[in-house]
């Protein structure tokens, strides 16, 4: 009789972050549909794991979030090293970088500059891991520009939009969610928060300031505004941007963070969204909701260009952020049915390619 296999989920979790809590869950609910517990164990990287011991598992998943960075396929790598399965799933590239001028006048990231061993090290685990499906382009850019681009590249997508594919929300669910949304005020939602202000121009109080000018002009156009927000230091921020609004009655402050699903209930019915954070902008394409990204960071791009939606992004040091935001906000709602056509295409899509290393038994 085989033993039971384990398998390590690697991601950052354990820390109450939306996105990577999230991501955590569709792996999981893959596995329960297409695993069978008696043959597999699956471990996510939790605190109180030692999922830095790789040689005690049988298969490392590098999961959903921004890991293919150093420190984690070093990890990856030692994996290797020692004959273990390894699996990238959904995994993207992050970092900040200056602008450099391109032919289509489209924003590009200047090259990435890590060391040969590194680089090598890539090389090795994009090779030879049994299915690497990555978040996005830019992503794949990345790899390529380090010599490590391999056949086995697929740009799988974000492992969040998995979740319709697998009936988490149901279509009734969103039907009969929020009613206060519905009906004669059109409302749009806000979400805000910080990233210490590691984003494309430094400065978050001036971005934020742009924002509530965005939000001043939606008020003037006769929508109401739901500011919201995924992560428990966001609080801070969303509070003052609320305060910059007048505690006007047209605004809901809602600093509370919600579960995946909960936050897809609440948004269903919005006319549209604003998102800063990453996978707020997945709770609305979770949602059939149209969203613009403000691309605070590379991976900001790497899912709007693997979306098909590069469009709908505005860059955080764009110098008419305000007026963007205002713009696109207001076309996006307008395309809607066009919008929620193309989130459908880049779900099922995203699916299959998710779906491979469970279907074909590569865990």
């Amino acid at each position: 009789m085989e033993r039971m296999r384990k398998v390590l989920y690697l991601g950052w979790i354990g820390f109450n972050n939306l996105g990577d809590e999230w991501m955590w869950e569709m792996f999981r609910d893959m596995a329960k549909t297409h695993l069978k517990e008696e043959d597999h164990l699956v471990i996510p990287s939790l605190p109180h794991v030692e999922w830095k011991k790789v040689s005690e598992y049988d298969t490392i998943v590098l999961g959903g979030g921004s890991l293919v960075i150093p420190g984690y396929i070093d990890l990856v790598y030692e994996a290797l090293e020692l004959g273990k399965t390894t699996v990238i799933w959904g995994s993207g590239h992050d970092r900040l970088h200056k602008w450099i001028p391109s032919p289509d006048g489209q924003p590009k990231p200047e090259p990435a500059d890590e060391n040969a061993r590194y680089r090598e090290r890539l090389k090795a685990v994009m090779d030879q891991s049994a299915y690497c499906g990555i978040r996005g382009p830019w992503t794949k850019d990345y790899i390529d520009s380090l010599g490590a681009m391999s056949n086995k590249i697929t740009v799988s997508g974000d492992s969040a939009m998995l979740m319709n594919a697998l009936n988490q929300v149901t279509a009734s669910e969103q039907a009969g969610s929020v009613g206060s949304f519905q009906g004669h005020h059109r409302t749009i939602g806000i979400n805000w928060g910080t990233s210490y202000n590691r984003i494309y121009g430094g400065n978050e109080i001036q971005v934020e300031d742009k924002l509530a000018q965005t939000c001043r002009s939606l008020l003037a156009l006769g929508y109401r505004l739901h500011l919201y927000s995924v992560w428990g230091p966001d609080r801070e921020a969303l509070s003052r941007l609320y305060s910059k609004l007048g505690h006007d009655e047209r605004v809901t402050f809602d600093a509370k963070v919600y579960a995946a699903a909960d936050y897809v209930r609440l948004l269903t019915g919005l006319e549209a969204t604003i998102n800063l954070k990453l996978h707020a902008n997945l709770l609305s394409a979770a949602a059939n909701v149209p969203f613009v990204c403000m691309g605070y960071r590379f991976k900001s791009f790497d899912l709007m260009h693997g979306l098909g939606l590069a469009h709908w992004i505005v860059s955080t040091d764009d110098l008419r952020l305000s007026e963007r935001l205002t713009e696109k906000v207001q076309a996006a709602a307008a395309w809607r049915d066009g919008y929620i056509s193309k989130l459908e295409r880049v779900r099922q899509s995203a699916y299959q390619s998710l779906a491979t290393p469970f279907r074909e038994g590569l865990l």
